[in-house]
């Protein structure tokens, strides 16, 4: 993985042609980000789109986000993705933010503007393409209270959905539910780590893990309706215990690699101002990162 010192003289950073001037993207989070398909998301929209630009994968940690985006705006990056566990942490080091990437406290998409990197979310609404537009609002049960669970809230409650949030940090549960209660003048409820209760229609998986090994411990099993969604927000993860509970429960599995491309996509706009970009290129390199990841 290049070194950000290096950047300016990558390969492939101006590698599809195209009129305009070359577009500079990046995703900055942990240590997966060298595993995620948002690179071949992006390379097939660039290609298709006709123009010429490169999107590279940076580990970050937070305490240095003071120093790398000012240096990536420097070297003139167009637009960045923030992911996992940078959400929140970035938002100081924005000069502006959306008013829903306000309200949501959670940030995932940067713009390289004017005064300083301005702040979007698109997690949001490319949950709300990837997982519910197409359910009717029903009783759900969120899984963590970090910035996935507040973009997950936040398109649960804009449609009408009745969530609930549990986490095995109940304070951090509680206030989550308090802010959003409070600032959408709706109700949400919150439910002890491994007390659930339910049946739930739909829960959601909004924790950074997908198995016992990658939480350190067995999971409680929430009680999934049959015909019900389990919608975990990760993709690619091997032994995934999500997807055997909702097996066993007769339930629906739904995985991110679709809300990873809506999202993708939504970013991609924000960046280039092309309206009509479709997800087919976006759906693409989520199965090719899939395969690469497996591989």
């Amino acid at each position: 993985m290049p070194r950000l010192d290096h950047l300016a003289g990558v390969p492939g950073l101006a590698t599809v042609a195209g009129p305009d001037r070359p577009v500079h993207l990046a995703l900055l989070g942990g240590p997966r980000v060298t595993l995620s398909p948002s690179p071949d998301m992006h390379r097939n929209a660039l290609a298709l789109a006709g123009l010429r630009g490169a999107y590279l994968p940076f580990h970050v940690e937070a305490d240095a986000l003071g120093s790398v985006l000012p240096a990536l705006r420097t070297l003139g990056f167009t637009g960045l993705n923030v992911t996992v566990p940078l959400k929140e942490s970035v938002m100081p080091h924005l000069s502006s933010l959306t008013e829903e990437a306000r309200r949501i406290g959670a940030v995932n998409t940067l713009l390289n503007g004017p005064s300083g990197w301005v702040g979007f979310n698109t997690d949001a609404p490319g949950f709300a393409e990837a997982f519910v537009n197409d359910l009717d609002p029903c009783p759900a049960l969120i899984l963590g209270a970090g910035g996935a669970a507040r973009a997950v809230l936040h398109a649960l409650l804009t449609l009408g959905f009745e969530p609930c949030v549990s986490a095995r940090r109940p304070e951090k549960a509680r206030a989550l539910a308090t802010e959003f209660s409070v600032a959408s003048r709706s109700p949400v409820e919150t439910a002890p780590w491994g007390d659930f209760g339910g049946p739930w229609s739909l829960v959601v998986n909004a924790l950074s893990a997908s198995s016992p090994a990658e939480l350190g411990q067995d999971p409680p099993a929430p009680d999934i309706e049959p015909g019900g969604l389990m919608a975990d927000l990760n993709y690619g993860r091997p032994d995934n215990w999500f997807k055997s509970l909702a097996r066993s429960s007769g339930a629906a599995f739904r995985d991110g690699l679709p809300m990873l491309a809506s999202q993708a996509r939504l970013s991609f706009i924000r960046w280039t101002g092309l309206t009509d970009i479709p997800l087919d290129p976006f759906l693409e390199g989520a199965d090719t990162g899939r395969t690469r990841e497996n591989s």
